[in-house]
């Protein structure tokens, strides 16, 4: 059995930086003099590694969902990708989602009765499988809604890891900004994806800015939401006692936004212009996560 298409079905880069939201949820939420010190016990080491197992199961199963459901689209937009090329079957996807999902539910049901919000770690975990689902299966077509969907979904991370250490009313306001912005970070990524598979979109009538509104009008969604949160982040240093390693990473994250801009502006259908857009805004998001860690160790 090959490992290589489970991985890439799963898209792991995307699962590594989304788990790294449960780190710096705790990493912000927890009450001991340093993130060492807390991660001393073991049990909070086992909550830090569970947590982003979990965050890295549920999103790699949403992923093979999305390609199960994606695959005529992806005949088109995304031949390279592992059901089109017939390195996996639709079948064997549905079966990998649903071990995955499974997987990180058993996990959160046994890590649910080891915090303090019981239950309700483990309910979390499955709504979000549900949303997983139901996004690749109907909402990704609406466009706009399914774009909001992922950039909050996968920035949930953030709030979820702080409910293994602290009550819901007590989850720090840092958290609750972070977790704002790096959604609306992630949603400015969307509209560019939505540019570069219009040519698909358009024949499986999927509701993106891009295909519904024209290229033009998403990169212009694009700017509004990249540099909305970028300024955003920025901000944050000034209101909250972040030390200089965030100010450092987060002008990385600024000249990249402007960089992904002026690149997308240049020529908006330019298919390769628009794949540079879509990675200088990926490694916006990693200087954004590098961000938060150094400027809160």
């Amino acid at each position: 059995m090959k490992i290589k298409p489970y991985l890439e079905i799963m898209r792991p880069v995307n699962c590594v930086m989304g788990g790294f939201t449960v780190v710096i949820g705790l990493l912000i939420s927890h009450p001991e003099e340093t993130f060492a010190l807390f991660l001393q016990d073991p049990l909070n080491l086992f909550l830090t590694l569970g947590g982003f197992i979990i965050f890295f199961f549920v999103a790699g199963g949403t992923n093979a969902i999305n390609d199960y459901y994606d695959y005529p689209i992806d005949q088109i937009n995304r031949p390279d990708r592992p059901l089109p090329r017939g390195a996996f079957t639709q079948k064997r996807a549905l079966q990998y989602y649903m071990a995955l999902n499974a997987g990180a539910l058993i996990l959160a049901t046994i890590i649910g009765f080891l915090t303090v919000n019981g239950v309700w770690i483990p309910t979390i975990v499955l709504f979000f499988e549900g949303v997983g689902f139901f996004y690749s299966w109907k909402w990704k077509a609406m466009g706009l809604p399914g774009n909001l969907v992922v950039g909050f979904a996968s920035a949930v991370g953030l709030p979820f890891a702080a409910l293994f250490i602290t009550p819901l009313q007590e989850i720090p306001p840092l958290v609750w900004h972070l977790f704002f912005t790096v959604a609306i970070f992630l949603i400015a990524r969307e509209f560019v994806k939505g540019m570069q598979d219009v040519e698909g979109d358009s024949q499986f009538n999927i509701k993106t800015i891009a295909n519904t509104h024209g290229l033009r009008t998403a990169a212009i969604f694009m700017f509004a939401f990249s540099v909305g949160a970028a300024v955003w982040f920025t901000g944050l240093y000034f209101v909250f006692p972040l030390r200089w390693g965030f100010l450092i990473f987060i002008i990385g994250v600024d000249l990249l936004v402007i960089a992904a801009n002026v690149l997308l502006f240049s020529d908006v259908a330019d298919a390769k212009k628009q794949k540079k857009a879509s990675f200088f805004l990926k490694l916006g998001q990693l200087c954004a996560i590098l961000a938060i860690i150094f400027g809160s160790v």
